[in-house]
């Protein structure tokens, strides 16, 4: 496995140096995913640039933080720990005169604390209870903030008072949400396509938040529609609209004198009809990487020039 990862890392090597890309080092970590435990400790030998990149046991991607066991223990952790820590602000305006109703601390919760909790909802969903059961300990302090009520009060009547809906039942309904967007996107989508021939025969599969949906039938596969569908097939291309990107004949930018190339773009420019609306794009980078684009947009009555600066080091392909 090692052998064709590092095989297949030194071909895309070779392909962004074609395209003058360069990989950041330092932001690239290698991590190993599996549900074997006695493999739970191994590391990976990955090489890039005949450089060992660093083993990264719990990755974060999008906020999401990441374990080997994909288990979501390591995320829920730590939305636990960023929302106790966040429940200091609520005893302390609860502890104050002015203003610290329980509407106002409810809008706090709500605001404040609530979404660092949901964060990645759709994805922990299929963890397990006693990981489930730490978030709800959460809100159900909050809840006592809010509402002044004891410990030895039962927690649904602390919510009940406070006017906050539980975290299991709010887990169901984001989780519904989300995949009723997804799976209603149609076939020209590739993730609702995937969704749409889903099987769950792996045992991974028949344990994810997928599937654990279609088993408490939250699947709604007749929602309204809140976007505009496409007319056409990405596939095959815009009717009326042609690209350009190469010379009639074979040139090389390096050996071909500026003449010869200009005679040969001003003979597909005179071909484009006059009704039609040109635009030419180009891109740019000196000797200290310093990049640049530029967009000319040219109508049968007007033209507008757009220039960009890009960022160092970036690619004008």
């Amino acid at each position: 496995m090692e052998t064709a990862i590092n095989t297949t890392l030194s071909d895309i090597q070779i392909f962004a140096e074609q395209h003058k890309l360069i990989f950041n080092l330092s932001k690239s970590t290698s991590s190993f995913f599996t549900t074997n435990r006695c493999l739970y400790n191994y590391q990976p030998q990955i090489f890039t640039e005949n450089k060992s990149l660093f083993h990264e046991k719990h990755p974060k991607y999008l906020g999401y933080i990441l374990d080997p066991e994909i288990l979501s223990n390591k995320h829920i952790d730590y939305v636990i720990n960023k929302g106790r820590k966040r429940l200091d602000l609520l005893k302390y305006i609860a502890g104050r005169d002015w203003g610290a109703d329980a509407g106002t601390l409810r809008l706090t919760y709500t605001s404040l604390i609530r979404p660092v909790l949901e964060y990645g909802s759709q994805i922990y969903f299929s963890a397990s209870r006693t990981n489930l059961a730490k978030l709800d300990r959460v809100q159900s302090s909050a809840a006592r903030i809010i509402t002044g009520m004891r410990h030895s009060c039962p927690t649904d009547l602390v919510l009940f008072e406070a006017d906050i809906m539980p975290l299991d039942l709010r887990r169901k309904l984001l989780l519904s949400k989300y995949f009723c967007k997804l799976y209603n996107y149609g076939y020209y989508n590739r993730t609702s396509a995937y969704l749409i021939t889903w099987t769950n025969r792996h045992r991974l599969k028949r344990n994810s938040p997928f599937s654990r949906m279609q088993a408490m039938d939250l699947l709604d596969q007749d929602i309204e529609e809140h976007f505009l569908k496409n007319v056409f097939n990405p596939q095959e291309g815009l009717p009326r609209v042609h690209f350009k990107p190469e010379m009639g004949a074979h040139t090389s930018k390096n050996q071909d004198p500026p003449e010869y190339l200009r005679q040969l773009a001003l003979e597909i420019i005179n071909k484009i009809p006059a009704t039609a609306m040109q635009i030419y794009t180009d891109g740019s980078k000196d000797e200290q990487n310093s990049c640049g684009s530029g967009i000319f947009i040219k109508a049968p009555n007007c033209s507008h020039n757009i220039k960009i600066r890009n960022s160092d080091f970036c690619s004008v392909f």
